[in-house]
């Protein structure tokens, strides 16, 4: 009975340990898309940029294919969208040529209202109407790695993590 129980609280852990490990990643990389987002300003290539930066950040335990979508969207301070948004979700591929390089990210653009070159790191509020707040929206689809959550009452469905963060273009003169 008592190693029922050890058994129980050593699995709840390890499930516990690859949940928090994954929503911490997935923070994280929409924390370092954000930035990078703010730094590349209206650059052309700008989101596919952020798409590969948000590649490299989910490394393991995180099953990059559970990515849903990620967003890039004019936002206010808070992160709520007020100007457009371009939505990538996570099937097929898109090539863009960067500096005579061709970069392919497992993204396809399937919302595009949001265009790079609209957005305005300019402080002069004469030329766009002053610096924009840019966010990234990351979706992933969580999966139970034990069986322990439908054992205990949890279901087959595990949660998926909705992660946004917001910076501000960084402004040019």
């Amino acid at each position: 009975m008592v190693f029922m129980v050890f058994i129980t609280v050593i699995v709840a852990i390890a499930e516990f340990a690859f949940f928090l490990t994954i929503k911490i990643a997935v923070t994280n990389a929409a924390q370092d898309a954000a930035q990078l987002a703010s730094e590349l300003g209206n650059t052309s290539y700008a989101d596919n940029m952020i798409l590969q930066l948000v590649e490299k950040d989910m490394g393991a335990p995180v099953d990059k294919s559970k990515i849903a979508s990620v967003e890039i969207i004019s936002t206010d301070l808070y992160g709520k969208t007020n100007n457009g948004e371009d939505f990538w979700q996570r099937t097929g591929s898109t090539t863009v040529t960067i500096n005579s390089v061709a970069v392919t990210v497992p993204y396809t653009e399937t919302t595009k209202t949001y265009l790079e070159a609209s957005r305005c790191n300019v402080i002069l509020v004469t030329v766009c109407g002053g610096v924009d707040w840019i966010g990234v929206k990351i979706i992933y689809n969580y999966s139970w790695v034990t069986p322990l959550p439908s054992l205990v009452g949890l279901g087959a469905t595990a949660p998926q993590f909705v992660q946004t963060s917001v910076s501000r273009l960084e402004p040019i003169q």
